[in-house]
C-alpha cells in the first residue's frame, strides 16, 4: 500500500520539496540552479524554450478516444492495482502517446477535486511542450520513467503534486504507444511510486505481446531475418505497424503514407525518401499483402547503405516519398517553386503582391525573376523622408521595380507612390508584403490592382529544409548526421530562411570531422529532432487551420467559429501544429 502512513515518505518530501521551490523561484528569475537534478533542469529548460508559462497554463484538450486497444488490454490492469490502492491519497492515469488521458482513477474525493482543479481529466494534455515539466510529458519526451515531485513541475499550479510517469512501448514495433502516471499529494511522496509505475508497465507491456496478432509476428520476423542480413537501415511498414533500427527511425517515416503506395506494387520496387532510395520487398501471408520491408541503399553506389549521415530525414509530417516498379515517379513540387511560377505568369502582365512572412525568400524570389530589378525599400522612409523617398522612386531607371514592405506606407505615403506610379506607369512592378498590410498600403494595392502571390513559411517546406541546408553545407564540405537534419526538418522555423541560413552556418563552425552533428544545433533546433510526427489526420486538420487563418486574416475568433470548435481547443491545436 502506498499512502501517507508508508516509512521513509516525511524525508523524502518535506525538506526536498521546500527546497525546491526556492530552487524553482531562481530558475524562474533567470538563475542557473546547481541544486537540482539534472533531468528536472534539463527539462525546465525545455520547458522554457517552448514558451509555458510557469505561473499560469491552460491544460489544453483533445479529442483524443478513449477506446484505443491500448485501452482496452491496459484499464484492466490499472483497475485490479487501483483495488491496492484504494484509499491510500493516489491517482492512476493512462495517457495515449502524446500526453492526452484516456482514462483516470483516483482513490478518494479530495484528491479527485484537487486533480479535477488541475484538468487530470480524461481528454486533456500533458504533453511537455505545453504543461512544461511533469510526469506524463516528461516520460514522452525523455523515453524514460519520470519522477517530479511537488515544486519540480514547471508550472507552480502543480506544485502541490508529485507524479511518476514512465512510457509504454509497443513489443513489437517498438514505439511509444502511450504512458501510465500515478499522482499523489507532495507530502505523500514515495519512492514506491516508481517501482508500482514500473511493475504496471511491464504488465501491460507483456499483455500487449500476448495480443499481437499473428500478422505482427510475422512481420517481426521479416524484421529480425533482415538485421541479422546486416545490409543497412531496415524499416517494416505496414497499414498499422512500423518496425524500424536505429538508423531506420531516424528518418522519421510515416508508415500509413509509405503503406498507402508500397502496397501494391508487385513482389519488388522502389521507393525514395528525399534523396535516399529504399529497395521494397512486399511481404504477404498468403496472397495477402502484411507489410513491407525497406532496406535504405547509397544513391551513388547504389547498394545498402550503413550510415545514412548526410541523408535528408524525416519531419514531423514523416518523409516524403515516390515508388516506382520500373520508372521514377514524379515528385511533389516544392510550394516555394509553385509561388515563383505563379509570379512568373503573372509579373509581365500586371503589378504583383508577393506576401509573406518575414525571411520567407519574397524579395529572393523577385530578384531570381528580375536580377537587374531596381529595389526601394519602404523601410528607410522614416530616415529619408516621404519626398526624397518619392523622388527616389522618380529616378528610377527603366526597368523592373520592386517596392518592399510597403505594408509600412500610411494614407500619405500610399497616395505619393499611387499617384508617381499613375504619371510614369511600370510595366514590370512587384511589392513585397510582410504580416498585414496598415491601410494605406490596402489602398496602394487597390489602386494597382495587383495580383497576390503567398510565399509559404518554411515550417511549411520540410523537404526544402533539407536540400538548402546541404546546399549550404557543401561549400565547406560538411554534411548532416541524420539527427541533425532530423532537428532542421522538425522546427518550426519562425524566422523562415534567414533563420535557417544563420543556423547552419553557425552549426557548420562548430562541426568536428566534417559533420555537423545534433550539439551542433542551438537547443530549441536540437530539441525538435525528438519530437513525434504527426498522423496524415493530423497533417489535414493542420492544412485546414492554416487556409482558414489565412481566409480571416489571422482573426481566431472567426477561424474557431468556421471550425466550429472552442477558442481554447483552436489555441491548442495552433501550439500543437506550431501555426500560431
Amino acid at each position: 500500500m502506498i499512502g501517507p502512513g508508508t516509512a521513509t515518505v516525511g524525508a523524502v518530501s518535506a525538506g526536498k520539496v521546500t527546497m525546491t521551490v526556492s530552487t524553482w523561484e531562481r530558475f524562474q528569475s533567470g538563475d542557473e540552479p546547481t541544486d537540482l537534478r539534472p533531468e528536472v533542469l534539463t527539462s525546465w529548460r525545455r520547458s522554457r524554450l517552448h514558451g509555458v508559462d510557469p505561473e499560469h497554463v491552460d491544460v489544453p484538450f483533445t479529442d483524443a478516444d478513449p477506446d484505443t486497444r491500448l485501452a482496452r488490454i491496459a484499464v484492466p490492469i490499472l483497475s485490479r492495482m487501483a483495488e491496492l490502492l484504494t484509499g491510500d491519497g493516489s491517482c492512476l492515469a493512462l495517457s495515449d502517446e502524446r500526453g492526452a488521458v484516456l482514462w483516470r482513477w483516483v482513490s478518494e474525493p479530495a484528491l479527485r477535486t484537487t486533480l479535477d482543479d488541475l484538468s487530470v481529466v480524461e481528454g486533456f494534455c500533458f504533453d511537455e511542450e505545453f504543461i512544461g515539466t511533469n510526469g506524463l510529458g516528461t516520460a514522452l519526451e525523455t523515453g524514460r520513467i519520470a519522477l517530479v515531485r511537488g515544486s519540480e513541475h514547471f508550472v507552480q499550479r502543480f506544485h502541490h503534486v508529485t507524479c511518476v510517469a514512465a512510457p509504454i512501448r509497443h513489443p513489437i514495433t517498438r514505439r511509444t504507444v502511450g504512458a501510465v502516471n500515478v499522482t499523489c499529494r507532495a507530502e505523500h511522496t514515495n519512492p514506491l511510486l516508481t517501482v508500482v509505475v514500473e511493475t504496471l508497465v511491464e504488465e501491460i507491456h507483456a499483455a500487449l505481446w500476448q495480443s499481437a496478432s499473428r500478422r505482427e509476428r510475422l512481420l517481426l520476423d521479416a524484421f529480425l531475418h533482415a538485421r541479422r542480413r546486416g545490409t543497412g537501415p531496415v524499416a517494416i511498414v505496414g497499414e498499422d505497424v512500423l518496425i524500424t533500427d536505429a538508423a531506420g527511425a531516424a528518418l522519421g517515416l510515416d508508415h500509413r503514407d509509405l503503406w498507402a503506395e508500397v502496397r501494391d506494387l508487385p513482389d519488388r520496387g522502389e521507393v525514395s525518401l528525399g534523396t535516399l532510395r529504399a529497395d521494397v520487398e512486399v511481404l504477404r501471408d498468403g496472397s495477402t499483402p502484411t507489410g513491407a520491408l525497406l532496406t535504405v541503399v547509397d544513391p551513388a553506389a547504389g547498394r545498402p547503405r550503413a550510415v545514412p549521415s548526410g541523408a535528408p530525414s524525416g519531419s514531423r509530417s514523416g518523409a516524403r516519398s515516390s515508388v516506382r516498379s520500373t520508372a521514377p515517379s514524379t515528385p511533389a513540387p516544392d510550394p516555394w517553386r509553385v509561388a515563383a511560377q505563379r509570379v512568373a505568369q503573372l509579373a509581365d502582365a500586371e503589378p504583383v503582391a508577393v506576401t509573406g512572412e518575414p525571411g520567407v525568400g519574397k524579395l529572393t524570389l523577385l530578384r531570381d525573376r528580375w536580377p537587374g530589378a531596381t529595389v526601394l525599400d519602404a523601410a528607410t522612409l522614416p530616415a529619408d523622408g516621404l519626398g526624397e523617398w518619392v523622388r527616389a522612386l522618380r529616378a528610377a531607371p527603366p526597368g523592373p521595380l520592386v517596392l518592399c514592405h510597403v505594408e509600412l506606407l500610411d494614407f500619405p505615403a500610399a497616395r505619393a507612390v499611387a499617384a508617381e506610379l499613375d504619371r510614369a506607369p511600370r510595366p514590370h512592378l512587384a511589392l513585397t508584403v510582410t504580416g498585414e498590410p496598415a491601410e494605406g498600403a490596402a489602398l496602394l494595392l487597390d489602386r494597382l490592382g495587383a495580383a497576390t502571390v503567398a510565399v509559404p513559411p518554411l515550417r511549411r517546406r520540410p523537404d526544402a529544409v533539407a536540400a538548402l541546408a546541404q546546399e549550404l553545407l557543401d561549400a565547406d564540405g560538411l554534411t548532416l548526421a541524420v539527427e541533425a537534419l532530423a532537428g532542421l526538418r522538425r522546427h518550426a522555423w519562425p524566422g523562415n530562411l534567414r533563420e535557417l541560413f544563420r543556423v547552419v552556418r553557425d552549426a557548420g563552425r562548430r562541426a568536428r570531422g566534417g559533420v555537423v552533428q545534433v550539439a551542433d544545433l542551438p537547443t530549441d533546433v536540437a530539441a525538435a529532432a525528438a519530437r513525434r510526427a504527426p498522423t496524415p489526420l493530423e497533417r489535414a486538420e493542420a492544412a485546414v487551420i492554416a487556409c482558414a487563418l489565412a481566409d480571416h486574416r489571422g482573426n481566431k475568433s472567426a477561424v474557431a467559429k468556421e471550425l466550429g470548435i472552442s477558442r481554447t481547443a483552436l489555441y491548442a491545436k495552433l501550439r500543437a501544429y506550431r501555426l500560431g
